[in-house]
């Protein structure tokens, strides 16, 4: 996904920042429609041709954008690409936790995931570099990046081997609707551990992705751009580039270190210091406008890669094989809603919710801080209750 760190700037060359806010919005949109029925798809027809049809998803809406004039080809291509991110999203760890299961070694998983997201942090730090330093000469070169990855991709899912998982119940689920499937996943949530690791997630995707929302317009006001000065065109995508490809090693550190966190720590002491983390961050963006904050923004995917591989690890023995991926996508779902709805909460209190002013984007982290606090004493309080349960 090289283009990352370049697709804001892509479409402000091509349609008005009104109408780029729009294309975001119906990306939102159409992830939130593509992603449980994903899932279910999975669930039911396989890992290896869901993650095939998320390759292909990438592939045209690259295609899309590279031939993208104005709005009706970049909706198109918004609406594709949330096809390939919702496609993907617990499809890929299901297809690790089922194979390595039916080949009995599924006590490795925790290692492997976290190995997996090491590995995949790590190539999205050198994609969305290499995406801003080609976007100096053109934008669109990212997406032609991209498109040589979906590619590889796509390879690379035909040889997966499906992991078929053939007891009773597994066969039976097959056999049901998808209203069936959807109730069966929530009843899930009775279980108070899965219930507060569901709570944990929801928060956790919600904060984790406010400095990234708003680090951008941190940078405008910042006048970052001097800092590439021995450079004329193209400052800003080499700049963002680099910055998110920093984050991106960041997590990459986290993934790598999170195993053996959580052997340390626990998983209820990990994931509260994961919330303290981003908590740190949104904190040290909201009180102080100055270059040395931004060292904060490079470790906005430390905490989430730090818990990811622990709470998979302890999720998955949980779910049954024929739940998982649309468990998964419900979690995902949830996260994405609790989000939009924080987005939708700051814009009414705030009175710049575009974040334009220093003094209106500190007031937007500031209560952004404010929610994460209150999130964190909550887990807090009632985590003993969810130890003596499970």
């Amino acid at each position: 996904m090289p283009w990352l760190s370049v697709f804001y700037l892509f479409f402000l060359e091509r349609v008005s920042m009104e109408q780029a806010i729009t294309l975001g919005a119906v990306y939102y949109l159409a992830v939130v429609v593509f992603e449980v029925p994903s899932g279910y798809l999975s669930d039911r027809a396989g890992r290896r041709p869901t993650l095939m049809l998320s390759a292909v998803f990438f592939l045209l809406s690259y295609i899309s954008f590279i031939l993208a004039e104005g709005m009706p080809a970049l909706l198109l291509g918004e609406i594709l690409l949330a096809g390939g991110i919702a496609f993907q999203s617990g499809s890929d760890t299901s297809l690790l936790y089922d194979s390595l299961k039916l080949l009995k070694r599924d006590a490795e998983y925790g290692d492997r995931e976290a190995r997996a997201a090491q590995y995949g942090l790590i190539a999205l730090a050198v994609s969305t570099l290499v995406g801003g330093a080609v976007g100096v000469w053109d934008l669109r070169l990212a997406y032609v990046v991209g498109i040589i990855a979906a590619g590889l991709s796509l390879a690379m899912a035909f040889q997966f081997t499906e992991p078929v998982v053939s007891d009773d119940a597994a066969v039976a689920a097959r056999a049901s609707g998808f209203f069936s499937q959807l109730k069966d996943c929530v009843r899930y949530f009775a279980d108070p551990f899965l219930a507060w690791i569901l709570a944990f997630y929801v928060i956790g995707y919600a904060l984790q992705h406010v400095p990234y929302e708003f680090y951008q317009p941190y940078i405008k006001l910042l006048d970052t751009n001097n800092l590439f000065s021995g450079l004329q065109a193209g400052t800003t995508s080499l700049t963002s580039g680099v910055i998110i490809s920093i984050s991106m090693f960041g997590g990459a550190w986290g993934a790598a270190s999170s195993m053996r966190l959580f052997k340390r720590l626990g998983l209820f002491r990990l994931l509260m210091l994961g919330l303290i983390i981003i908590c740190v961050i949104i904190a040290g963006l909201g009180l102080a406008l100055h270059p040395a904050i931004l060292a904060l923004v490079m470790f906005r995917n430390f905490p989430m890669a730090m818990v990811q591989a622990p709470m998979l690890s302890t999720i998955a023995p949980r779910i049954a094989s024929h739940h998982r991926a649309t468990y998964l996508s419900l979690q995902s779902l949830a996260g994405r809603l609790a989000f939009s709805l924080m987005l939708f909460v700051l814009a009414s209190i705030s009175n710049d919710s575009a974040g334009a002013s220093w003094a209106g984007l500190s007031e937007l982290l500031r209560w952004s801080l404010l929610i994460g606090i209150i999130g964190l004493l909550a887990l807090y309080v009632t985590r003993r209750y969810i130890e003596r349960e499970s």
